[in-house]
């Protein structure tokens, strides 16, 4: 069976609707929005964008400019695949949407909503953005392999609403939704040397499931952190540092970025504890995109991977600010 994609949820499939409709009940940014909606009201093109669904996902890029920078947001996705809601009983969705609310980056959906506006508004240029929408308790858009994958349980909570899906559709969705998405943003990273990628994380307040790159299980974790190292499975498990190739950007660059989302964070929100670390509590043990994995040349385009604690920024002003400003962003040369 194909991958089925959502709908709008205006009645012509009532799970969705309801699914939605308890998504929209959670004080956050990011929930109840639908970008895989085949009745949505969103448009393939304009005057200054192309916006493409590529399996559970979409990428928007400009249409001015060679370009310059690329956003990658794989954990913001909220959406699950109709043919999963139109076999739960009803009373199971409420959870279902707790479930997938309590796993996702949470901040980072509403981040690629205000990135996407500014390339359809024209005021980004040379700019692409790249969301993976569905949830990640079915697939983790930031591992491509089937052994990659999560097992069988999220990050909180337990799949047992899910499981018996996961383990019947788990391989096909990964090659229907998945790998599409990861190849569409291949082809761009392959066709691009001199701009800087961009990937949008938040991560709980601490460490809720614990796993091997977790280096800071069950303690509060700093505002932020930046990743440099490219990762490792050796260094991860055998904490051999030496196996661990130098990293995603010059350290210099990453270093200047960490300062900028220090002072933002203490000027724009008022944080008093904005300090932020570089390769801790969380290291990088898989990544699907060029650039970003052990082995691949230096010549690829740079990339600023960073982790925001989910307690920052709350609200969709902050949000638009933190993008609109984009402390995250490397210096101009």
């Amino acid at each position: 069976m194909k991958y089925s994609t959502l709908t709008d949820g205006q009645g012509s499939h009532p799970s969705q609707f309801v699914f939605l409709e308890q998504q929209r009940q959670h004080p956050c940014t990011d929930c109840g929005h639908s970008y895989l909606a085949a009745n949505a009201n969103t448009v393939s093109e304009g005057p200054n964008f192309h916006r493409k669904t590529v399996g559970g996902g979409t990428i928007v890029s400009s249409k001015h400019g060679l370009i310059s920078e690329v956003h990658i947001v794989p954990h913001g996705g909220t959406e699950l695949p109709q043919d999963l809601l139109d076999e739960l009983d009803p009373d199971q969705l409420p959870a279902l949407s707790e479930l997938v609310h309590e796993n996702a980056d949470i901040g980072t959906g509403a981040i690629y909503r205000t990135l996407v506006e500014d390339v359809i508004s024209g005021e980004s240029k040379g700019v692409v953005v790249a969301g993976f929408h569905l949830s990640r308790i079915l697939l983790d858009a930031n591992r491509a392999k089937v052994e990659e994958q999560m097992p069988l349980h999220p990050y909180v909570g337990s799949a047992d609403i899910y499981a018996e899906y996961l383990r019947r559709r788990g391989y096909d969705l990964r090659e229907e939704a998945l790998l599409p998405w990861l190849d569409a943003i291949g082809r761009i990273l392959h066709n691009i040397s001199d701009g800087v990628v961009y990937h949008h994380h938040t991560y709980d307040v601490a460490s809720l499931s614990p796993r091997p790159w977790d280096q800071g299980p069950y303690i509060k974790r700093p505002a932020f952190q930046l990743v440099w190292r490219k990762p490792s499975w050796d260094a991860v498990f055998d904490h051999n540092e030496s196996s661990i190739e130098d990293g995603l950007a010059p350290l210099k660059d990453i270093e200047g970025v960490r300062d900028r989302i220090h002072n933002f964070l203490q000027a724009e929100i008022g944080l008093e504890d904005s300090s932020g670390a570089i390769d801790y509590p969380l290291r990088l043990p898989v990544a699907p995109f060029p650039g970003t994995r052990s082995g691949d040349p230096f010549v690829t385009p740079h990339h600023v991977m960073y982790d925001l604690r989910k307690d920052v920024l709350v609200t969709e002003k902050q949000i638009q600010l933190w993008v609109a400003i984009g402390p995250w962003r490397v210096a101009p040369k």
